[in-house]
């Protein structure tokens, strides 16, 4: 395949010797392929902004928000063909076979599952116009809605920040924070984060998490992370905390976390330390009759009755093209013995 420079014509082998080659003409590469390949946000006809090659042509939207009202107003057909065309590039890209959780589909830029229960009816009916099937498909179990509060919780000895629970007790525990004992244990456990702990867990803290899900996986039990804050409320919170996480790459992290490990483990986001406390023991005692459920998805429809999770979720975006610039540019987890 020949890379042709639009500045001059010259042919080359590959992208990254036309890259090279682009400097010649005194332009950045976002430079030139704003100029010689410009793209428009699809309901405002904004200029989408380059931040690299792979972003810029996968990119339709300034934002999430203005894909949503998209959807809601461009022709049903064209929404369909827009979805089954965005997720089949854009996890195929990835090497994913499977269709990804909510909050994949959230921090990737791609149609959540809300626009695809709209145009297909299900999301399981979406992933199979993409030859796909769902990572998390079964349905919430109706004692979902039971109240768990008196439900005998083991707090690791290592917990610095125990929630409280009607009856509780410590332990030392081989994983993870929560747990329950006796004929409740369903293979099952809770590691509870505070936001701060989320983001230096699986940045800083990656590798280290890993080997703990690769040890979950081993053992055949399952990780369940709560994050003691709602997801839509996480810029918000980035914003007011006392250090700054790059978000994007906080939730890149994730999606690979999620695209690796959803037979073992599964992000939450409680929305606040008193809902963590009415969600954990539901976790620990339906155990396996959860591990196939998208529980964020659920999880946020129940917090938003509380008014939680309802302030704005994006990153401020910027509008304009490619901006010039002169340059070119220990985790929570522990361990048997530990």
């Amino acid at each position: 395949m020949q890379f042709k420079c639009q500045e001059c014509g010259k042919e080359f082998k590959s992208r990254r010797s036309l890259h090279t080659h682009i400097k010649v003409h005194d332009l950045f590469v976002g430079d030139y392929y704003v100029k010689y390949y410009p793209r428009f946000d699809k309901l405002t006809n904004q200029p989408i902004e380059y931040k690299n090659y792979d972003q810029y042509f996968a990119t339709d939207f300034i934002n999430i928000s203005n894909m949503k009202k998209w959807c809601d107003q461009a022709p049903r057909e064209e929404v369909r063909e827009f979805i089954k065309k965005s997720l089949k590039e854009k996890l195929g890209a990835k090497g994913i076979q499977a269709g990804p959780p909510s909050t994949y589909l959230l921090t990737g830029g791609l149609p959540d599952i809300d626009i695809c229960k709209q145009m297909f009816g299900s999301y399981r009916e979406t992933c199979k116009h993409i030859d796909m099937l769902p990572m998390l498909s079964a349905s919430l179990p109706k004692d979902f809605q039971k109240d768990y509060s008196d439900t005998p919780i083991l707090i690791d000895t290592r917990e610095q920040q125990p929630l409280s629970f009607i009856n509780s007790d410590s332990l030392k525990l081989d994983v993870g924070d929560y747990a329950v004992g006796g004929d409740l244990y369903d293979y099952t456990f809770v590691d509870r984060k505070s936001y701060q702990d989320f983001c230096s867990t699986i940045t800083n803290g990656y590798s280290r998490f890993i080997k703990e899900l690769e040890r979950c996986r081993s053992i055949g039990c399952f990780l369940y992370i709560v994050t003691e804050t709602a997801f839509d409320d996480m810029w918000a919170t980035n914003k007011k905390g006392f250090k700054k996480f790059k978000l994007d790459y906080v939730y890149h992290q994730m999606r690979s976390i999620q695209s690796e490990y959803t037979d073992c483990c599964q992000f939450v986001f409680s929305g606040s330390r008193e809902k963590s406390e009415e969600l954990i023991p539901k976790i620990l005692v339906l155990g396996k009759k959860l591990w196939k459920v998208d529980l964020q998805y659920f999880w946020d429809k129940e917090i938003k009755k509380d008014g939680l999770g309802n302030r704005k979720t994006e990153a401020p975006q910027r509008v304009q093209g490619y901006k010039q610039t002169h340059s070119r540019k220990r985790g929570v987890f522990r361990r048997n013995g530990s």
